[in-house]
């Protein structure tokens, strides 16, 4: 199924027959609806894996994130017929419609892609949330009926759901649409700056101005030109790019958060570690603020060190003094986005523990997810962290990169990361998991950590 897919996704010239599309697709995303007897051949139902990526305001803050069967499936959905779309739709609106995404994501926005050809999808009532936006890519080739799709996207307004266009050069032809759109995404891979700075500058000077989002930038200094040029949001592979980047600095003495940690890990007395940090009154301070935030969820509030060790114990106190490792001066995009990512992968994998072939040991699987990122986090080897501080053994064994158990779970964390469907759909497997479970519990782990976040401010 694997060579199938990757050959769908665009890794070979070979062109598909629309009926072997169907059955591909129905093998990583099933419909259950009367609509797939007549038009999927039956086979083995799995369930989809859902890919996001992150969407930053113009404060370097991650705003949203976007959600699809993957890029790469989506871009090859548009040389196909409508129908063909419109079953990739049905299949990513079947996975999203029960999380609840846009509720879980608090004030942040969830995009999802759909083609012209899905906006009078039923399932749609259930986006009916004022945080989704969709977003839809016009046909090159054919012409929109513009009537048709102004009632469409009424009814759109009507239960409450915002919607966009995602084009790549200027269209005349649907200027009326784009101009009444609530965000207008522009893709940058094939303009050159001029043309960018044009098609932007042409929103700006309309009568009813959509925010505009850039995507599609692929490093730095292509984020830089889009914010000059006026973009609201942005988005691309230069989010997680950190080629010639080094982190911000941090008010936190990380060598005074390594020795308590390794206090905690040797069984010294409460009181020896109370004094430890007691000793850095901003460590102190944000370690309650996190202790006490709503992740949590205690019942009373914690006002000193050595109250907290008693009512958490030590591996729950280990973990929540490990996030002061991420912890930063003035943070750009760059340590805004890792910090998130560190804690939705700690928090992922904590959530996975005991599910399929995946240990019962959900502090230790948390701490491999948040150290998986400490390297990057602290401009330092894995090696060289490893050697500062102790850790239990089958964590330190997965950080190596040694097999097993919980090897595979990290491997999972970082899998669903990516915008590779068939890479989480192995990932998964290997840990005895299904796409349901897995989409669920990373939605519920991003929700989280943007709380945790908020109480660390």
């Amino acid at each position: 199924m694997l060579e199938e897919l990757r050959r769908w996704l665009g890794n070979t010239p070979e062109k598909i027959a629309p009926q072997d599309a169907f059955k591909i697709l129905n093998s990583v995303a099933p419909l259950k609806s009367e609509q797939q007897e007549s038009i999927i051949t039956k086979g083995h139902e799995t369930s989809s894996f859902i890919c996001r990526e992150a969407v930053l305001d113009r404060g370097e803050r991650i705003a949203g994130y976007e959600f699809s069967l993957g890029r790469k499936l989506q871009t090859r959905m548009l040389n196909n017929s409508a129908q063909i779309r419109r079953v990739y739709d049905d299949a990513m609106l079947r996975n999203l419609a029960p999380l609840g995404v846009s509720s879980l994501l608090g004030e942040r926005f969830a995009f999802i892609r759909l083609s012209i050809a899905s906006l009078k999808n039923p399932l749609l009532k259930a986006f009916s949330n004022l945080n989704t936006i969709i977003m839809i890519t016009p046909d090159k080739q054919a012409e929109i009926g513009l009537a048709e799709v102004r009632a469409d996207l009424k009814n759109l307004s009507d239960r409450g759901i915002k919607h966009g266009w995602t084009i790549d050069s200027p269209r005349p032809d649907i200027a009326e649409l784009l101009h009444n759109a609530d965000l207008i995404e522009i893709e940058t891979s094939a303009l050159d700056g001029i043309q960018i700075k044009m098609m932007c500058s042409d929103f700006r000077a309309a009568q009813n101005i959509p925010k505009l989002i850039a995507s599609d930038l692929q490093t730095s200094d292509d984020f830089n030109l889009c914010f000059r040029s006026g973009f609201d949001y942005f988005m691309g592979p230069f989010v997680s790019s950190r080629e010639n980047w080094h982190p911000a600095k941090s008010e936190i003495n990380r060598l005074r958060v390594f020795e308590a940690l390794n206090m905690i890990r040797t069984g010294a007395e409460f009181d020896s570690i109370a004094d430890c940090l007691r000793k850095d009154p901003i460590l102190t301070f944000k370690l309650l603020r996190y202790i006490n935030s709503p992740g949590i969820g205690l019942q009373k509030k914690i006002n000193e060190i050595q109250q907290a060790l008693l009512i958490l114990g030590r591996d729950r106190f280990y973990r929540w003094l490990s996030l002061l490792l991420f912890d930063f001066n003035q943070p750009g995009y760059h340590e805004i986005v890792l910090n998130e990512q560190a804690l939705t992968r700690a928090r992922f994998m904590e959530m996975i523990a005991g599910r399929g072939h995946v240990p019962a040991a959900p502090e230790q699987l948390f701490i491999t997810g948040l150290f998986s990122l400490l390297d990057a986090m602290m401009d330092l080897s894995l090696t060289d962290i490893l050697k500062q501080i102790s850790l239990p053994d089958p964590v330190s064994s997965a950080l190596k990169g040694e097999t097993g158990a919980m090897r595979d779970a990290l491997l999972l964390g970082i899998a669903v990361e990516s915008a590779a469907p068939e890479v989480m759909s192995a990932a998964a497997t290997q840990c005895g998991l299904d796409a349901t479970e897995v989409t669920s519990l990373i939605i519920e782990a991003l929700a989280w950590s943007q709380q945790v976040i908020s109480a660390g401010k």
